[in-house]
Protein backbone atom coordinates (compact mmCIF):
# COMPACT_ATOMS: atom_id res chain seq x y z
CA UNK A 1 0.00 0.00 0.00
CA UNK A 2 2.79 2.43 0.89
CA UNK A 3 4.48 1.72 -2.48
CA UNK A 4 1.24 2.46 -4.33
CA UNK A 5 0.78 5.72 -2.42
CA UNK A 6 4.37 6.77 -3.18
CA UNK A 7 3.79 6.05 -6.87
CA UNK A 8 0.61 8.15 -6.84
CA UNK A 9 2.42 11.05 -5.17
CA UNK A 10 5.25 10.97 -7.72
CA UNK A 11 3.07 10.29 -10.78
CA UNK A 12 2.90 13.91 -11.93
CA UNK A 13 0.05 15.68 -13.70
CA UNK A 14 -1.01 15.13 -17.32
CA UNK A 15 -3.19 17.96 -18.65
CA UNK A 16 -3.97 17.44 -22.32
CA UNK A 17 -0.63 16.62 -23.92
CA UNK A 18 1.41 18.53 -21.32
CA UNK A 19 3.06 16.59 -18.47
CA UNK A 20 4.11 18.33 -15.25
CA UNK A 21 6.21 16.40 -12.71
CA UNK A 22 5.17 16.43 -9.05
CA UNK A 23 7.77 18.21 -6.92
CA UNK A 24 5.77 18.50 -3.70
CA UNK A 25 2.30 18.03 -2.26
CA UNK A 26 -0.61 16.63 -4.23
CA UNK A 27 -2.46 18.16 -7.20
CA UNK A 28 -5.74 19.83 -6.29
CA UNK A 29 -8.63 17.45 -6.88
CA UNK A 30 -6.44 14.34 -7.07
CA UNK A 31 -7.94 11.06 -5.85
CA UNK A 32 -5.16 10.50 -3.34
CA UNK A 33 -5.85 13.73 -1.38
CA UNK A 34 -8.95 12.42 0.48
CA UNK A 35 -7.12 9.17 1.24
CA UNK A 36 -4.15 11.02 2.74
CA UNK A 37 -6.51 13.25 4.74
CA UNK A 38 -8.30 10.21 6.18
CA UNK A 39 -5.00 8.60 7.13
CA UNK A 40 -3.60 11.78 8.70
CA UNK A 41 -6.76 12.69 10.63
CA UNK A 42 -7.61 9.19 11.82
CA UNK A 43 -8.11 9.26 15.56
CA UNK A 44 -9.36 12.86 15.75
CA UNK A 45 -12.80 11.73 16.94
CA UNK A 46 -11.29 9.78 19.84
CA UNK A 47 -9.02 12.70 20.80
CA UNK A 48 -12.00 15.09 21.06
CA UNK A 49 -14.17 12.67 23.06
CA UNK A 50 -11.35 11.64 25.43
CA UNK A 51 -12.01 12.28 29.13
CA UNK A 52 -15.81 12.23 28.96
CA UNK A 53 -17.72 9.71 31.07
CA UNK A 54 -20.28 7.43 29.37
CA UNK A 55 -23.12 9.32 31.09
CA UNK A 56 -21.90 12.70 29.79
CA UNK A 57 -22.82 14.29 26.48
CA UNK A 58 -19.74 13.96 24.29
CA UNK A 59 -18.90 16.31 21.44
CA UNK A 60 -19.91 14.74 18.14
CA UNK A 61 -17.64 15.01 15.10
CA UNK A 62 -18.76 14.79 11.48
CA UNK A 63 -15.83 14.62 9.08
CA UNK A 64 -15.44 14.31 5.31
CA UNK A 65 -11.75 14.15 4.36
CA UNK A 66 -10.28 17.38 5.82
CA UNK A 67 -13.64 19.16 6.34
CA UNK A 68 -15.21 18.53 9.72
CA UNK A 69 -17.80 19.75 12.21
CA UNK A 70 -17.89 19.44 15.98
CA UNK A 71 -21.41 19.44 17.42
CA UNK A 72 -22.46 20.01 21.03
CA UNK A 73 -25.20 21.86 22.90
CA UNK A 74 -22.70 23.66 25.19
CA UNK A 75 -20.49 26.41 23.78
CA UNK A 76 -17.82 25.83 26.45
CA UNK A 77 -17.49 22.18 25.41
CA UNK A 78 -16.97 23.29 21.80
CA UNK A 79 -14.27 25.73 22.91
CA UNK A 80 -12.60 22.96 24.87
CA UNK A 81 -12.71 20.71 21.79
CA UNK A 82 -10.95 23.40 19.75
CA UNK A 83 -8.28 23.72 22.42
CA UNK A 84 -7.83 19.93 22.37
CA UNK A 85 -7.65 19.54 18.62
CA UNK A 86 -5.28 22.44 17.95
CA UNK A 87 -2.14 20.85 19.51
CA UNK A 88 -3.22 17.45 18.14
CA UNK A 89 -3.06 18.87 14.60
CA UNK A 90 0.14 20.82 15.27
CA UNK A 91 1.98 17.56 15.94
CA UNK A 92 1.57 16.83 12.22
CA UNK A 93 2.35 20.37 11.13
CA UNK A 94 -1.31 21.24 10.54
CA UNK A 95 -3.32 24.21 11.78
CA UNK A 96 -6.97 25.19 11.82
CA UNK A 97 -7.86 27.77 9.20
CA UNK A 98 -9.01 30.82 11.23
CA UNK A 99 -11.14 32.09 8.32
CA UNK A 100 -13.09 28.83 8.13
CA UNK A 101 -13.24 28.07 11.86
CA UNK A 102 -16.07 29.59 13.87
CA UNK A 103 -18.52 28.72 16.63
CA UNK A 104 -22.16 29.17 15.69
CA UNK A 105 -25.66 28.17 16.70
CA UNK A 106 -28.13 26.58 14.31
CA UNK A 107 -31.17 28.30 15.84
CA UNK A 108 -30.07 31.46 17.67
CA UNK A 109 -27.99 33.94 15.62
CA UNK A 110 -24.39 34.26 16.80
CA UNK A 111 -22.55 37.39 15.68
CA UNK A 112 -25.43 38.07 13.30
CA UNK A 113 -25.37 34.60 11.72
CA UNK A 114 -27.24 31.38 12.40
CA UNK A 115 -26.48 27.94 11.04
CA UNK A 116 -23.53 26.86 8.93
CA UNK A 117 -22.54 25.60 5.49
CA UNK A 118 -20.99 22.16 5.08
CA UNK A 119 -20.16 20.31 1.86
CA UNK A 120 -22.33 22.65 -0.16
CA UNK A 121 -25.33 22.40 2.19
CA UNK A 122 -26.76 25.15 4.39
CA UNK A 123 -28.00 23.80 7.75
CA UNK A 124 -30.27 25.94 9.91
CA UNK A 125 -33.06 25.55 12.44
CA UNK A 126 -36.20 27.69 12.63
CA UNK A 127 -38.65 28.16 15.48
CA UNK A 128 -42.06 26.76 14.46
CA UNK A 129 -45.42 25.93 16.00
CA UNK A 130 -46.76 22.61 17.25
CA UNK A 131 -47.90 21.39 13.82
CA UNK A 132 -44.50 21.74 12.13
CA UNK A 133 -42.06 21.11 14.95
CA UNK A 134 -39.42 18.43 14.87
CA UNK A 135 -39.28 15.76 17.56
CA UNK A 136 -36.49 14.27 19.64
CA UNK A 137 -35.65 10.57 19.89
CA UNK A 138 -38.42 10.13 22.48
CA UNK A 139 -41.07 11.73 20.28
CA UNK A 140 -41.32 14.97 22.24
CA UNK A 141 -41.74 18.22 20.25
CA UNK A 142 -38.64 20.42 20.07
CA UNK A 143 -40.26 23.70 19.06
CA UNK A 144 -38.04 24.08 16.00
CA UNK A 145 -37.46 22.41 12.65
CA UNK A 146 -34.16 21.69 10.90
CA UNK A 147 -34.01 22.90 7.31
CA UNK A 148 -31.18 21.79 4.99
CA UNK A 149 -30.86 23.50 1.61
CA UNK A 150 -28.18 24.04 -1.05
CA UNK A 151 -25.87 26.80 0.14
CA UNK A 152 -25.85 30.17 -1.61
CA UNK A 153 -22.19 29.66 -2.51
CA UNK A 154 -23.00 26.29 -4.12
CA UNK A 155 -25.86 27.82 -6.14
CA UNK A 156 -23.69 30.70 -7.28
CA UNK A 157 -20.84 28.35 -8.26
CA UNK A 158 -23.17 26.05 -10.20
CA UNK A 159 -24.88 28.82 -12.15
CA UNK A 160 -21.50 30.34 -12.96
CA UNK A 161 -20.43 26.98 -14.38
CA UNK A 162 -23.50 26.73 -16.65
CA UNK A 163 -22.93 30.34 -17.74
CA UNK A 164 -19.29 29.65 -18.67
CA UNK A 165 -20.19 26.46 -20.56
CA UNK A 166 -22.88 28.29 -22.54
CA UNK A 167 -20.52 31.19 -23.23
CA UNK A 168 -17.81 28.86 -24.57
CA UNK A 169 -20.28 27.29 -26.98
CA UNK A 170 -21.74 30.40 -28.61
CA UNK A 171 -21.24 28.92 -32.07
CA UNK A 172 -22.04 25.30 -31.17
CA UNK A 173 -25.16 23.57 -32.40
CA UNK A 174 -28.10 23.42 -30.01
CA UNK A 175 -27.83 19.65 -29.68
CA UNK A 176 -24.15 19.92 -28.72
CA UNK A 177 -24.98 22.55 -26.09
CA UNK A 178 -27.72 20.35 -24.62
CA UNK A 179 -25.32 17.40 -24.52
CA UNK A 180 -22.82 19.58 -22.66
CA UNK A 181 -25.25 20.97 -20.08
CA UNK A 182 -27.39 17.93 -19.24
CA UNK A 183 -24.79 15.99 -17.18
CA UNK A 184 -23.88 19.14 -15.21
CA UNK A 185 -27.49 20.00 -14.37
CA UNK A 186 -28.51 16.41 -13.68
CA UNK A 187 -25.52 15.70 -11.44
CA UNK A 188 -25.94 18.89 -9.41
CA UNK A 189 -29.67 18.37 -8.92
CA UNK A 190 -29.17 14.72 -7.95
CA UNK A 191 -26.70 15.77 -5.25
CA UNK A 192 -29.24 18.13 -3.66
CA UNK A 193 -32.49 16.24 -4.28
CA UNK A 194 -32.55 14.76 -0.75
CA UNK A 195 -32.95 18.17 0.92
CA UNK A 196 -35.29 21.19 0.67
CA UNK A 197 -34.49 22.16 -2.92
CA UNK A 198 -37.76 22.64 -4.81
CA UNK A 199 -37.64 26.45 -4.77
CA UNK A 200 -33.90 26.42 -5.39
CA UNK A 201 -34.36 24.22 -8.46
CA UNK A 202 -37.06 26.57 -9.80
CA UNK A 203 -34.78 29.56 -9.22
CA UNK A 204 -31.88 27.85 -11.01
CA UNK A 205 -34.17 27.06 -13.95
CA UNK A 206 -35.12 30.75 -14.20
CA UNK A 207 -31.47 31.82 -14.22
CA UNK A 208 -30.69 29.10 -16.77
CA UNK A 209 -33.52 30.33 -19.00
CA UNK A 210 -32.03 33.84 -19.01
CA UNK A 211 -28.61 32.40 -19.84
CA UNK A 212 -30.04 30.45 -22.77
CA UNK A 213 -32.04 33.40 -24.12
CA UNK A 214 -28.83 35.44 -24.06
CA UNK A 215 -27.10 32.62 -25.97
CA UNK A 216 -29.86 32.65 -28.62
CA UNK A 217 -29.81 36.46 -28.86
CA UNK A 218 -26.05 36.51 -29.47
CA UNK A 219 -26.45 33.96 -32.27
CA UNK A 220 -29.30 35.84 -33.93
CA UNK A 221 -29.03 39.52 -32.93
CA UNK A 222 -31.19 40.73 -35.81
CA UNK A 223 -34.20 38.51 -35.15
CA UNK A 224 -37.20 38.93 -32.88
CA UNK A 225 -37.63 37.24 -29.51
CA UNK A 226 -40.59 35.27 -30.88
CA UNK A 227 -38.52 33.95 -33.79
CA UNK A 228 -35.71 32.78 -31.44
CA UNK A 229 -38.24 31.16 -29.11
CA UNK A 230 -39.87 29.22 -31.94
CA UNK A 231 -36.48 28.09 -33.21
CA UNK A 232 -34.98 26.82 -29.93
CA UNK A 233 -37.96 26.18 -27.64
CA UNK A 234 -40.39 23.48 -28.77
CA UNK A 235 -43.53 22.15 -27.18
CA UNK A 236 -42.99 18.91 -25.28
CA UNK A 237 -45.64 17.47 -22.98
CA UNK A 238 -47.74 20.66 -23.08
CA UNK A 239 -44.88 23.00 -22.23
CA UNK A 240 -42.17 24.89 -24.09
CA UNK A 241 -38.73 23.36 -23.52
CA UNK A 242 -35.26 24.08 -24.86
CA UNK A 243 -34.98 21.25 -27.38
CA UNK A 244 -34.07 20.33 -30.94
CA UNK A 245 -36.59 19.33 -33.63
CA UNK A 246 -35.02 15.84 -33.50
CA UNK A 247 -36.10 15.42 -29.85
CA UNK A 248 -32.98 16.19 -27.81
CA UNK A 249 -34.07 18.31 -24.85
CA UNK A 250 -32.42 20.14 -22.00
CA UNK A 251 -32.94 18.53 -18.63
CA UNK A 252 -33.97 21.24 -16.18
CA UNK A 253 -33.30 21.16 -12.45
CA UNK A 254 -37.01 20.82 -11.63
CA UNK A 255 -37.20 17.55 -13.58
CA UNK A 256 -35.28 15.95 -10.70
CA UNK A 257 -37.87 15.14 -8.05
CA UNK A 258 -37.18 15.60 -4.36
CA UNK A 259 -36.45 12.27 -2.72
CA UNK A 260 -36.07 12.16 1.05
CA UNK A 261 -33.56 9.88 2.69
CA UNK A 262 -35.25 6.95 4.45
CA UNK A 263 -33.55 5.63 7.56
CA UNK A 264 -32.64 1.95 7.79
CA UNK A 265 -35.10 0.02 9.90
CA UNK A 266 -33.83 -1.11 13.30
CA UNK A 267 -30.58 -3.08 13.12
CA UNK A 268 -30.99 -4.11 9.48
CA UNK A 269 -27.73 -4.76 7.61
CA UNK A 270 -26.98 -5.52 3.93
CA UNK A 271 -25.29 -8.69 5.21
CA UNK A 272 -28.20 -10.05 7.31
CA UNK A 273 -29.66 -12.05 4.40
CA UNK A 274 -32.88 -10.03 4.17
CA UNK A 275 -32.57 -9.53 0.43
CA UNK A 276 -36.25 -8.59 0.00
CA UNK A 277 -35.96 -5.59 2.34
CA UNK A 278 -32.77 -4.31 0.73
CA UNK A 279 -34.05 -4.78 -2.82
CA UNK A 280 -37.20 -2.82 -1.98
CA UNK A 281 -35.07 -0.14 -0.31
CA UNK A 282 -32.97 0.25 -3.46
CA UNK A 283 -35.83 2.04 -5.21
CA UNK A 284 -35.72 4.71 -2.48
CA UNK A 285 -31.97 5.29 -2.82
CA UNK A 286 -31.49 9.01 -3.64
CA UNK A 287 -28.65 8.31 -6.09
CA UNK A 288 -30.65 5.74 -8.10
CA UNK A 289 -31.91 6.74 -11.53
CA UNK A 290 -35.67 7.45 -11.54
CA UNK A 291 -36.36 4.89 -14.28
CA UNK A 292 -34.45 2.17 -12.41
CA UNK A 293 -36.42 2.99 -9.26
CA UNK A 294 -39.73 2.63 -11.12
CA UNK A 295 -38.64 -0.66 -12.71
CA UNK A 296 -37.48 -1.99 -9.34
CA UNK A 297 -40.91 -1.32 -7.91
CA UNK A 298 -42.64 -2.77 -10.98
CA UNK A 299 -40.51 -5.94 -10.90
CA UNK A 300 -40.81 -6.28 -7.10
CA UNK A 301 -37.06 -6.05 -6.69
CA UNK A 302 -36.23 -8.97 -9.02
CA UNK A 303 -34.20 -9.31 -12.21
CA UNK A 304 -36.43 -10.06 -15.21
CA UNK A 305 -33.91 -12.55 -16.64
CA UNK A 306 -32.77 -14.72 -13.73
CA UNK A 307 -35.66 -13.80 -11.39
CA UNK A 308 -33.21 -13.41 -8.48
CA UNK A 309 -33.66 -10.54 -6.02
CA UNK A 310 -31.35 -7.57 -6.52
CA UNK A 311 -28.81 -6.88 -3.78
CA UNK A 312 -27.32 -3.56 -2.75
CA UNK A 313 -23.97 -4.23 -4.44
CA UNK A 314 -25.45 -5.53 -7.73
CA UNK A 315 -24.86 -3.61 -10.97
CA UNK A 316 -28.24 -3.01 -12.59
CA UNK A 317 -28.79 -2.10 -16.25
CA UNK A 318 -31.88 -1.19 -18.30
CA UNK A 319 -32.66 -3.17 -21.46
CA UNK A 320 -35.29 -2.55 -24.15
CA UNK A 321 -37.66 -5.46 -24.68
CA UNK A 322 -38.08 -4.87 -28.42
CA UNK A 323 -34.38 -3.87 -28.70
CA UNK A 324 -35.47 -0.49 -30.06
CA UNK A 325 -33.45 2.12 -28.19
CA UNK A 326 -35.66 4.95 -29.45
CA UNK A 327 -38.75 3.48 -27.73
CA UNK A 328 -38.43 4.96 -24.23
CA UNK A 329 -41.79 3.79 -22.90
CA UNK A 330 -41.53 2.26 -19.43
CA UNK A 331 -43.49 -0.78 -20.65
CA UNK A 332 -40.67 -1.43 -23.16
CA UNK A 333 -37.95 -1.49 -20.49
CA UNK A 334 -36.77 -4.15 -18.06
CA UNK A 335 -34.14 -4.08 -15.32
CA UNK A 336 -31.43 -6.74 -15.39
CA UNK A 337 -28.18 -7.66 -13.71
CA UNK A 338 -25.24 -6.61 -15.86
CA UNK A 339 -24.24 -10.24 -16.48
CA UNK A 340 -27.88 -11.11 -17.27
CA UNK A 341 -27.97 -8.18 -19.70
CA UNK A 342 -24.88 -9.56 -21.49
CA UNK A 343 -26.35 -13.08 -21.52
CA UNK A 344 -29.65 -11.87 -23.01
CA UNK A 345 -27.91 -9.97 -25.82
CA UNK A 346 -25.58 -12.89 -26.53
CA UNK A 347 -28.63 -15.11 -26.99
CA UNK A 348 -30.16 -12.70 -29.50
CA UNK A 349 -26.86 -12.42 -31.39
CA UNK A 350 -26.57 -16.21 -31.63
CA UNK A 351 -30.16 -16.45 -32.89
CA UNK A 352 -29.51 -13.80 -35.55
CA UNK A 353 -26.38 -15.63 -36.75
CA UNK A 354 -28.33 -18.88 -37.10
CA UNK A 355 -31.08 -17.10 -39.06
CA UNK A 356 -28.54 -15.57 -41.46
CA UNK A 357 -26.86 -18.94 -42.00
CA UNK A 358 -30.25 -20.59 -42.53
CA UNK A 359 -31.13 -18.01 -45.17
CA UNK A 360 -27.86 -18.82 -46.87
CA UNK A 361 -28.76 -22.52 -46.88
CA UNK A 362 -26.47 -23.49 -43.99
CA UNK A 363 -28.14 -25.25 -41.05
CA UNK A 364 -26.35 -25.75 -37.71
CA UNK A 365 -27.29 -28.62 -35.45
Amino acid sequence: MSQAMRAWLEAGVLEGAEFTPTTGGTPQGSVISPLLANIALHGMEEAIAEGYKPSMEKPLMVRYADDFLILHSDRQVLQKAIETITPWLQQMGLNLNPQKTRVTHTLTPTEGKAGFDFLGFSIRQFAVGKTHTGKNTHGKPLGFKTIIKPSQEAIKRHMLETKNRIKKRRSAAQGRLIQELNPVIWGWAAYYKTVVSTRVFARCDTILWHQLTSWARRRHPNTSCQWRTEKYWHRRENQKVFSTPQGARLRTHSMTKIQRHVKVKGNASPYDGNTLYWSQRLKQHPMLHETKAKLLQKQQGKCRWCELTFKDEDVMEIDHIDRNRTNHALSNKILLHRHCHDERHAKFVDAEKKDKLANAGIHLK
